[in-house]
């Protein structure tokens, strides 16, 4: 059955893309979305031209960046997780999302976004490797990390970078456009996504999958001691800087295409793991699957719900993550009162 799981959840994204593509508020709705895909298939049909614009136009790439996102925020934490040896670790716990997202704003605030649809990503890529160098170099004794070091390393980053990109946005208070656009960006949103977006989202993705998950045995044996590792031929403290280079390259390329998404990276790994268990051959995809059904599942309910609550993909996705901590957290308490 665990084996089956990844199979069963690449059935429910493609519900669930379907979904994203046919619901909606106004139209196209279901009949609108079937007619441009036989189109696309070759079977004759005369789907409407504005209905064929907000589908592939809009519609379309907004889906791919949450699929492609959501799939590399949940790789990024299962790695990040199998690396620090340390359940809490995740792209925005440890420092890396708050990384990227001070790089994006300041892309953003100062127009370098405008020059070139690459900028964004390469200034949240700066970022991201940046400020998780910092919390290895904070964190860490000569290549061990100890969970309150690692913690309190990110907490403290993640606090400082937070206070330095909302001063980096108060450069931007009498420009109106530019500080909503990096207000917004830093919420976390899929509006106005494009297909340059979609492209880069899903080139990140793909490139750094490609990267990790050869190394499946080298994270099932991080998840060991560093000695035990090394007995049965890791270099685990290689192994460790190469691989968060890589969980950083997935965040990077996420966050700059839809802004701060909260929990992803920590909860999906989670839930994924109590569900095929934590050998990484099948864990990786797993928790890639789980994360782009979130994520669309995220976005079509910031698209169904009412305009005027202008609902945003990061509050939502923190709603949604914050009571497996109370579970988590009640379930602790129950084993600590046995």
């Amino acid at each position: 059955m665990r084996r089956r799981l990844p199979l069963l959840l690449l059935l429910a994204l493609v519900a669930c893309a379907l979904m994203h593509l046919g619901f909606a508020r106004e139209r196209p709705g279901i009949g609108g979305l079937f007619a441009w895909l036989f189109e696309w298939t070759g079977i004759p049909a005369a789907p409407d031209a504005g209905d064929e614009f907000v589908l592939g136009m809009i519609r379309a790439p907004r889906l791919l960046v949450a699929i492609f996102g959501g799939a590399a925020l949940a790789l990024a934490g299962t790695v990040m997780q199998a690396t620090f040896r340390n359940p809490l670790a995740s792209p925005d716990v440890i420092g890396t999302a708050a990384g990227a997202a001070f790089g994006g704003a300041i892309a953003i605030v100062f127009d370098l976004a405008d020059v070139a649809v690459f900028v964004t990503p390469l200034a949240a890529l700066v970022g991201a490797v940046g400020v998780t160098s910092l919390v290895f170099v904070l964190a860490g004794s000569h290549g061990r990390f100890s969970v309150a070091s690692l913690l309190l390393a990110g907490i403290a980053l993640n606090t400082l970078f937070g206070a330095l990109t909302s001063f980096v946005v108060t450069f931007a208070f009498d420009n109106y456009t530019s500080s909503s656009r990096v207000l917004f960006w830093l919420m976390g949103g899929l509006d106005a996504r494009t297909w340059q977006h979609a492209w880069i989202t899903a080139a990140g993705f793909v490139l750094f999958g490609m990267f990790v998950w050869p190394r499946a045995r080298e994270l099932d044996l991080l998840t060991l001691r560093d000695d035990s590792a090394h007995s049965l031929g890791v270099d685990a403290q290689r192994a460790r800087r190469t691989l968060v280079w890589y969980a950083c390259g997935l965040t990077a390329t996420t966050v700059a295409n839809s802004g701060g998404i909260a929990f992803v990276g920590l909860i999906v790994p989670h839930l994924a793991r109590l569900l095929v268990g934590p050998a990484h051959r099948v864990l990786l995809p797993t928790a890639a699957l789980l994360g782009a059904v979130l994520m669309v599942v995220s976005d079509l309910g910031c698209r169904l719900s009412p305009p005027e609550w202008n609902l945003r993909l990061g509050v939502v996705t923190a709603i949604a993550g914050s009571p497996y901590f109370l579970f988590l957290l009640a379930r602790q308490r129950r084993g600590l009162e046995l």
